[in-house]
């Protein structure tokens, strides 16, 4: 029985420590990965997005520049070769015979195009082309031929829409010449108009035809690495090439849907590998500037790593299961069979035990820190005693004259009786006063009472101190409806009463008004002793708050500390009383309760549940 119980035993022990240990590690380890994998992808991303952002920007700037330079030639005046534009001189070449003549022009015309277009190196050619299909080129690495122009869907599209200017992108050369050519052209054909947007003589310019190299715009991200791996393509918005390195592009242009905004990412399948796409648009042509990376290529040498880590992990996890568990029996099992032998012997709730067992190091250790824990436990009794003890005396010190209550009480209605009978109603309203005071106050119920009996001896008390004081001061009681019904710890307004008395008064002509008020709001009791008197300095505040006045000589020995203190100790210590006063400018004295019912009093007394 004995050996089947520690083989079960066993086998939950290894249970519990492939659940506890190799499976959180191994899932540890996949989030790990994936987090890295993520961070990878994000921080790859976020840096192409960046670089194909300044790429598609130089080539915007670029862009920008050849069509203001291509306007410039049917819009702007000669630079010095006289007022008119550079397309009504190659308008006016047709019309000259003289060949000396259509020489010099020819020169004026090569001049200020060579003078516009001084900022690049890759203008490859500049033709116009006449409504006859006659044409004067400038720069033409081969012949022209503009028949064929006419006939493309683009010049069509932009004389049906009466498009003035268009930037083509990728054209191959052999399409408008008649030599056979691999090389291709970046292209701007612009329509020329006059103001009724009709061509007017055969002899009139109708088209101008730009083109540039086709590596105009590698200088633009030359020598900036986008990624580790990758490429870069730039197709048009109808998913014509624009540059590309090879002709690998068919994944891209399958994933050119995906492109709708100005700038974004996408990760494309294909076939066993996914594609990391970033792109930002060229914003005069609409052109996307597009960076694809393989993740299986990005994401290598963290899998790399991932494999070893692995292997060695699979390994010293073999080794370390193979001595754990050979040993484990005589190390661990033993020992805790016997723990738990000698702790079943313990009585339940009897913290006097201790263990008393020798053996291995860890049992030791564990029997000391057991011993160690009873007595915590065994302080934290006695601990909260004394906090019981020390509240229990409090509510004491609050209550202390409540000596023989009903011998007082006879003797004041014994003296109340001899007043009225030799009609001294002075002394009849003292001991009456006095008499209602000491009934509220003597303890018939615990240490709560309700808010309006705590007035009334307030009231009471008001009418002893008059027959002292005289008419030197008014005390004003209000309870707002809402506070009607809740209760306080006996004797909290009392001393804050007689303090504003003794210690308010000045001017003996002057009246000490004192407000006592009651309000509930919300979870809380707000009470508030506010008078117009003399006022404290801060000391002073700070004196009543800290000090516990011994010496004194009013109704009670209860101070302002006793009540702040006592407030703290029943309900926490966000409760309590706070004191606001200038010299001269009156005093504030206002004490925050929890808002308490007769349901929420416990029979003990003790205990409130707020």
């Amino acid at each position: 029985m004995v050996r089947l119980m520690k083989k079960w035993v066993i086998v939950r022990f290894v249970t519990i420590f492939l659940i506890f240990i190799p499976i959180p590690l191994i899932l540890s380890g996949v989030y790990i990965y994936r987090n890295e994998v993520n961070m990878l992808i994000t921080n790859n991303t976020n840096k192409n997005l960046q670089l194909t952002e300044q790429i598609a920007k130089k080539i915007d700037d670029n862009i920008l520049r050849h069509i203001l330079t291509a306007s410039s030639i049917t819009n702007e005046n000669s630079t010095y070769n006289g007022p008119q534009s550079i397309i009504d001189r190659v308008n006016i070449l047709r019309t000259l015979t003289n060949e000396a003549d259509r020489l010099a022009l020819r020169q004026q015309i090569d001049s200020d195009l060579n003078y516009l277009f001084n900022y690049t190196i890759d203008l490859t050619g500049i033709t116009f082309v006449y409504k006859d299909n006659q044409y004067y080129s400038f720069n033409n690495r081969y012949a022209f031929e503009p028949s064929p122009i006419k006939l493309s869907s683009w010049y069509q599209e932009m004389v049906r829409n009466n498009e003035h200017l268009r930037v083509l992108g990728k054209v191959n050369d052999s399409l408008f010449s008649n030599v056979h050519s691999d090389e291709q052209s970046l292209a701007i054909a612009t329509l020329v108009n006059n103001p009724n947007h009709q061509y007017t003589e055969d002899n009139e310019v109708e088209l101008i035809f730009i083109t540039f190299k086709d590596t105009a715009f590698e200088k633009e991200f030359f020598g900036l690495q986008l990624s580790q791996v990758g490429r870069l393509d730039i197709l048009s918005e109808s998913g014509d090439i624009v540059y590309s390195k090879d002709d690998q592009v068919e994944p891209i242009k399958k994933s050119m849907h995906f492109f709708t905004n100005n700038y974004g990412w996408q990760i494309y399948k294909s076939n066993k590998d996914q594609l990391l796409m970033t792109y930002y648009t060229v914003p005069s042509t609409r052109w996307k500037v597009i960076n694809t990376t393989s993740l299986n290529e990005l994401t290598q040498n963290i899998n790399q790593v991932i494999s070893v880590v692995v292997t060695a992990f699979s390994f010293i996890l073999l080794v370390f299961m193979i001595v754990f568990f050979t040993s484990i029996y005589r190390t661990l099992l033993r020992p805790i069979h016997k723990l738990i032998h000698h702790m079943s012997s313990l009585e339940e709730n009897n913290f006097k035990g201790r263990l008393q067992l020798s053996g291995y190091d860890e049992v030791a250790k564990l029997y000391k820190k057991f011993n160690k824990m009873v007595e915590h436990i065994n302080l934290l009794i006695l601990r909260i005693d004394r906090e019981k003890d020390e509240k229990l005396q409090l509510e004491l010190q609050a209550l202390q004259y409540q000596v023989n209550p009903h011998f007082l009480l006879n003797t004041l209605n014994s003296i109340s009786m001899m007043a009225d009978i030799y009609g001294a109603q002075h002394i009849k309203k003292m001991t009456t006063s006095l008499s209602t005071l000491l009934v509220n106050t003597l303890s018939k119920g615990g240490m709560h009472t309700p808010l309006e009996e705590e007035f009334n001896t307030l009231s009471s008390y008001a009418d002893i101190m008059k027959l002292r004081y005289g008419d030197r001061f008014e005390v004003i009681l209000v309870i707002e409806p809402s506070a009607q019904e809740l209760y306080i710890l006996r004797l909290l307004l009392q001393p804050l009463v007689e303090n504003s008395i003794l210690h308010g008064m000045g001017d003996i002509y002057k009246k000490l008004n004192i407000h006592v008020n009651a309000k509930r709001n919300g979870p809380n009791l707000e009470l508030s002793v506010n008078d117009d008197g003399v006022g404290m300095t801060k000391s002073q505040i700070e004196t009543l708050l800290k000090h516990h006045n011994e010496k004194n000589s009013g109704f009670n020995h209860i101070g302002i500390h006793n009540v702040n203190k006592r407030i703290k100790l029943n309900f926490g210590e966000e409760y309590g009383l706070e004191i606001y006063s200038d010299e001269e400018s009156g005093t504030q004295m206002k004490l925050i309760l929890p808002a308490i019912t007769r349901d929420m009093i416990t029979s003990a007394e003790g205990d409130i549940h707020v």
